[in-house]
């Protein structure tokens, strides 16, 4: 259990509803990594993924899991499973379906108390889905037959019949089906301790036309289910209508949130969202924690250190013996090679990863092979690769087309990203070479990358400027944007570390500062059995899915959707290649009805970060307190 304060009684519940084809399952799993990011929030996500998002590190995504799951969340996924086995059955669907949500809402409840949530997105609610796709299945509009629709007052009394106790109104009885049923199975799920039947606190309805919505499922390519029709679609939206109303109703107006999905990318759609929800979630916004390392962890490992962790019982039967064959092996061989004795000292520093690169396997002794072939140490090494064969052909493009190509990169480090493929460009083409123009920012307060990169950049022949300051000082941000706009900007191997808001900052920063046609350059980290290591050591990291990582790119306004994505072997790193939307196409905000109030005068959104304590190093950590204060 982390030590996170405890704010149960204080999470704000979010559904996401809308009929199929609305992209909610997509929307509702994206949301609370951005809300993480956008406000600093603890967020956590209960539907087809299971996440917790936190803006210092993941507790909880696809693949990773280091403190469990709520077991209510792992009778949802199966209830979801075998539900879909019977979707076409209008008779057993419902009896799998109800009972599905119903547990995925007591996993949002129990993910709220476990990680002390300030907020938790879910996909759909029990209440507000049955009474928006209960007709689907028992008076379905495709077949003609004759249903009752419910008024808002209706559905009121129903909410307040099941979780209340309140006798229903004589003529709303009459109209309704028998409703004992449900309410008997409310209180016994309260009497097991499970809170599996609420109305959420916030409801986002993704507004779409039925008959767009059919053009997306039939795009798809995949099976149809019954009710994926023209007549069937429309018949839900209207009931949905109907819900939020008597949601208005029972949590009052600004409780309803609609974002006209017509026309937008899931970014865009998140984007409203985060903008809606502003007066909400601003008062679930976390206590500032104090800062911990990027990329290293508090617990000593040098000395000694890592044999106390080797023998800790939950490394050991949670970690090790499972993932004994994965790579865990390696783990306790660390100390008998030099770059092995370098990271339990440093962490992933530069100086580690530049051990990494430039490793050479025919000359490597054993302990350094062992260390090398730690899956993500390969991942690492391949994604130079990667970088190298992707940044390549997209720079060679430009330089034989243009008469000047502008790169940007910073944090510089070492720049082996960028070097490597003018390196090779220059070796088939050197006179190329002065098309280039390369900006490098860093602090650097020992001096120790400007030497070595003006001498790499010398010997190639390339316009190359070191830029030596703070990017949160005004005039040092200025002048860098001067240099620009750029062609290629790089933001490579710190998505992992860096805390969401920053993240999501940067990608905006740099947004603003490429061409149109300008290529960002960046990547992100998948869990794997390394990540649970990490974790039961102290490493506080941020996970994201090729598919997550392009979402979020896609709301700092760039094209996350058809971004080029390229995994290395181990499947654990991926490099994304992605250019910026153009400005007709970025999303305004939108005009929900929801109206802020006067929390957002008292809550900084954006505060200057200081990470002086995140790194081992001085180097290391003042080049990243610059970047990040230059981005916010």
């Amino acid at each position: 259990m982390n030590d996170m304060k405890k704010y149960e009684d204080k999470t704000l519940h979010i559904s996401v509803i809308g009929i199929d084809g609305s992209g909610k399952s997509t929307f509702a799993a994206s949301l609370p990594m951005l809300l993480a990011a956008e406000y600093e929030l603890q967020a956590g996500g209960a539907g087809e993924t299971y996440v917790v998002n936190c803006p210092e590190e993941d507790h909880l995504t696809t693949g990773f899991a280091p403190e469990g799951i709520p077991f209510t969340a792992r009778i949802s996924k199966r209830l979801k499973r075998w539900a879909k086995r019977f979707t076409n059955s209008r008779r057993i669907y419902p009896f799998l379906k109800v009972p599905q949500m119903m547990a995925q809402d007591a996993a949002a409840r129990s993910m709220a108390k476990k990680w002390s949530l300030d907020c938790v997105v879910s996909d759909g609610n029990t209440l507000l889905s049955t009474m928006g796709r209960a007709a689907n299945y028992l008076y379905p509009a495709s077949e003609g037959e004759k249903s009752f629709a419910p008024t808002p007052e209706d559905l009121a009394a129903v909410h307040n019949y099941i979780l209340n106790g309140q006798p229903l109104p004589k003529e709303t009885a009459e109209r309704m089906p028998n409703l004992r049923p449900g309410r008997w199975l409310h209180r016994a799920t309260r009497a097991l301790g499970l809170h599996s039947v609420w109305m959420p606190d916030v409801v986002i309805l993704l507004k779409l036309d039925p008959k767009v919505a059919l053009e997306r499922i039939h795009d798809r390519g995949q099976k149809i289910d019954r009710h994926e029709n023209a007549d069937d679609l429309a018949q839900t939206h209207g009931r949905y209508q109907i819900a939020l109303e008597t949601m208005r109703r029972v949590k009052g107006e600004q409780s309803v949130i609609t974002i006209d999905v017509n026309g937008k990318s899931p970014g865009e759609a998140l984007q409203d969202a985060l903008s809606a929800l502003q007066p909400h979630i601003l008062r679930q916004k976390a206590l500032k924690q104090d800062s911990k390392p990027f990329g290293t962890t508090e617990t000593e490992l040098a000395g000694g250190g890592i044999w106390k962790k080797v023998f800790n019982p939950r490394y050991v039967f949670s970690y090790f013996i499972p993932r004994f064959f994965s790579g865990a092996w390696r783990e306790p061989f660390f100390p008998i090679s030099k770059p092995g004795q370098r990271f339990l000292k440093e962490g992933y520093s530069g100086g580690v990863m530049r051990e990494i690169y430039d490793h050479d396997p025919d000359k490597a002794g054993l302990g350094t092979t062992i260390f090398q072939g730690y899956p993500l140490h390969r991942a690492v090494y391949d994604r130079l690769k990667l970088l190298t064969a992707n940044i390549e052909p997209e720079l060679e493009k430009r330089l034989r087309s243009q008469d000047e190509v502008a790169v940007f990169t910073a944090p510089s480090g070492f720049a082996y990203d960028i070097f490597r493929p003018l390196e090779n460009i220059a070796h088939r083409a050197p006179a190329l070479m002065k098309k280039v123009k390369l900006i490098a920012a860093d602090l650097d307060p020992h001096g120790v990358l400007a030497p070595e990169l003006s001498t790499r950049a010398a010997k190639l022949g390339i316009n190359f400027e070191f830029r030596q300051g703070d990017l949160s000082e005004a005039n040092f941000r200025e002048s860098c944007a001067a240099e620009g706009p750029f062609d290629l900007a790089l933001f490579v191997g710190l998505s992992s570390w860096f805390p969401k808001p920053a993240t999501l900052n940067h990608l905006r920063w740099l947004k603003l500062n490429l061409k149109s046609t300008g290529k960002l350059v960046t990547d992100c980290f998948t869990p794997s059995g390394y990540s649970l290591s990490g974790r039961y050591v102290g490493y506080k990291a941020h996970y994201y899915s090729p598919r997550r990582y392009c979402v979020l790119l896609d709301t700092a306004s760039f094209d996350g959707l058809n971004a080029s994505v390229k995994s290395g072997r181990d499947a654990i790193n991926h490099v994304v290649l992605a250019s910026p939307k153009p400005t007709h196409c970025q999303s305004s905000n939108p005009t929900p009805g929801v109206k802020a109030d006067n929390l957002t005068d008292s809550v900084p959104l954006k505060t200057e970060i200081h990470v002086s304590r995140q790194f081992r190093h001085r180097q290391e950590a003042t080049s990243v307190e610059g970047m990040l204060n230059g981005c916010v």
